[in-house]
C-alpha cells in the first residue's frame, strides 16, 4: 500500500501534548507511520502527498453513547433485520462527519453481527462500531433484554456477553423519554445493580450505567458501574462519590441541549424537561472538571453530534484541548479501544480528520459546515469533505502533491 503523507498541518494527536505547527503525519499499509514536525519526518520516495496548510489533523473523535438502531425490547425479528439495516447508513453519515468509533448504547445480538460484518470489511464505509448490549428493568427506561432480580440479571448479562458484547448497558434511574417517569425514579435497585456489575466484571466487561438524579446515581456508584452517563441533576455527593472511585463521567451535554430539540417532533412533556435540566446539566459538569473527574464524551445523539459535544464541555470550562482529548483519547479509553485508535500515534491505526482551522484555539472551528476537509479511516481516504482523493499524486511527480482547500 502506497504511503500517504499529510503535510504542513497543525497535528493534534489526541494525547493533550501541544500541536505540532507545521507536522506531517505518515500513514501506511492501514497505519499511522510517523508523526512529527515536517522538517523532522522523513517523506519516502513516492509517497501521495497532501498539503494540509492551514487545517488541523487529529484522530477521528469517538462518540461513546449513542443509539444506532432501535431499543431491541421493542423489536419483532423484522423490526431487527430493518434497523440494523438503517443503522448501516447511519454508521456511514458518522464517518463523512469525522467520527471514527460510535458506541451503541442499547444493542442486541444483532448489533454484534452488524459490528462485526463491518469490521470484516463487508460493510464499508462506516464508522467502527462498539457494542453496549442493554441489560434493564421490566419498564424500565431503556427497553433492552428485560431481567429483573439478581439471578435473572446475571443470566442476561451472561447471555449478552457469551454473544460477544464489549461492555453492559443499564440503567439506576428514569430519563426523559416516557412521559410516566422521572429522573428521580429509581430503576434498578441496588442489589440488581450489584449483581450485574459482579457479574460483568467477573467477565471482564464494564459497566456503563443511564443515571441521572438520585437515588439512581447513589446506586451507580455504590454498585461500582464504571462509567456514568448523563447526570442532568447530578449533585455534589455523586460527585464526590465518583471522585473517590475514579469513575468516568459521560455527560453527554448535547441531548438536551437546544441543538439537539431542533427540527425534532418529540412530545411537548419531553423537550420541555429537557430544556429545564440543561443548565442544571452544564453547571454539574463545570463542577465534575473542576474536581478533576475523568470526563468523555457521548452524545446520545446522532451524525455529527460530537462537534456539539466539544462546544458544550468548552463551555462548561475544558480548554479546546482537553475537549479534544476527551472526545478521543478518554473515550477510546472508556470503550478499552486505546491500544489500536484515539490518538495519532507510530502503529496506531490510521482513523483520522483533517479539520480547516485550528480547533485547539477555538472549538467553534467544528462548528462551520465545511469545517471536515479530509477524513481517513483504516488508512483509506473517504468520500467525506471536499477533497478529491484522485487529485493525490506521488511526491516530486506533479508539482508537491495535492493540496486541501482551505477557507477563503
Amino acid at each position: 500500500m502506497t504511503t500517504i503523507a499529510l503535510v504542513h498541518g497543525r497535528v493534534i494527536d489526541g494525547s493533550g501534548r501541544p500541536p505540532i505547527d507545521p507536522g506531517t503525519v505518515l500513514i501506511g499499509d492501514g497505519l499511522v507511520k510517523g508523526v512529527g514536525p515536517s522538517g523532522e519526518v522523513a517523506v519516502p520516495a513516492g509517497s501521495l502527498a497532501v498539503d494540509v496548510r492551514g487545517a488541523a489533523v487529529l484522530p477521528a473523535l469517538i462518540d461513546g453513547h449513542m443509539h444506532v438502531s432501535s431499543e431491541p425490547g421493542r423489536l419483532d425479528h423484522m423490526g431487527h433485520v430493518r434497523t440494523n439495516l438503517q443503522a448501516v447508513g447511519r454508521l456511514q453519515e458518522c464517518l463523512r462527519c469525522g467520527t471514527g468509533t460510535v458506541a451503541h448504547a442499547a444493542g442486541s445480538v444483532e448489533s454484534i453481527v452488524l459490528r462485526d460484518v463491518i469490521r470484516g470489511g463487508q460493510v464499508r464505509g462506516c464508522a467502527d462500531l462498539v457494542v453496549g448490549a442493554a441489560v434493564t428493568a421490566t419498564c424500565g427506561h431503556v427497553r433492552g433484554r428485560s431481567a429483573d432480580g439478581p439471578w435473572e440479571i446475571r443470566r442476561a448479562v451472561r447471555e449478552m456477553i457469551a454473544a460477544g458484547a464489549d461492555f453492559i448497558k443499564t440503567c439506576a434511574s428514569g430519563g426523559f423519554q416516557w412521559e410516566h417517569e422521572k429522573l428521580t425514579h429509581e430503576d434498578y435497585t441496588l442489589e440488581e445493580l450489584r449483581a450485574l456489575v459482579e457479574q460483568s466484571h467477573s467477565r471482564e466487561k464494564r459497566v456503563h450505567v443511564h443515571a441521572h438524579a438520585q437515588p439512581g446515581l447513589g446506586n451507580a456508584i455504590a454498585a461500582g458501574c464504571d462509567v456514568i452517563l448523563h447526570g442532568a441533576l447530578i449533585d455534589e455527593a455523586a460527585l464526590e462519590g465518583m471522585a473517590a472511585k475514579g469513575l468516568w463521567y459521560m455527560p453527554t451535554l448535547h441531548i438536551t441541549s437546544a441543538a439537539a430539540r431542533e427540527g425534532r417532533n418529540w412530545p411537548v412533556y419531553m423537550s420541555e424537561r429537557m430544556k429545564a435540566a440543561h443548565p442544571v446539566h452544564c453547571a454539574g459538569v463545570a463542577k465534575a472538571h473542576a474536581m478533576g473527574i475523568r470526563i468523555a464524551v457521548g452524545t446520545d445523539g446522532g451524525p455529527g453530534s460530537v462537534m456539539n459535544e466539544l462546544r458544550l464541555l468548552v463551555a462548561c470550562g475544558l480548554t479546546p484541548i482537553e475537549a479534544i482529548v476527551a472526545g478521543t483519547r478518554h473515550t477510546a479509553d472508556v470503550l478499552g479501544i486505546l491500544g489500536s485508535t484515539g490518538t495519532l500515534e507510530e502503529g496506531k491505526r490510521a482513523d483520522l480528520v483533517v479539520v480547516r482551522g485550528a480547533p485547539d484555539q477555538d472549538i467553534e472551528v467544528l462548528s462551520c459546515h465545511d469545517a471536515i476537509a479530509m477524513v481517513i479511516k483504516g488508512g483509506v481516504v473517504q468520500g467525506a469533505g471536499d477533497f478529491d482523493p484522485s487529485a493525490m499524486v506521488a511526491a516530486g511527480q506533479g508539482g508537491g502533491g495535492a493540496r486541501i482547500r482551505t477557507r477563503t
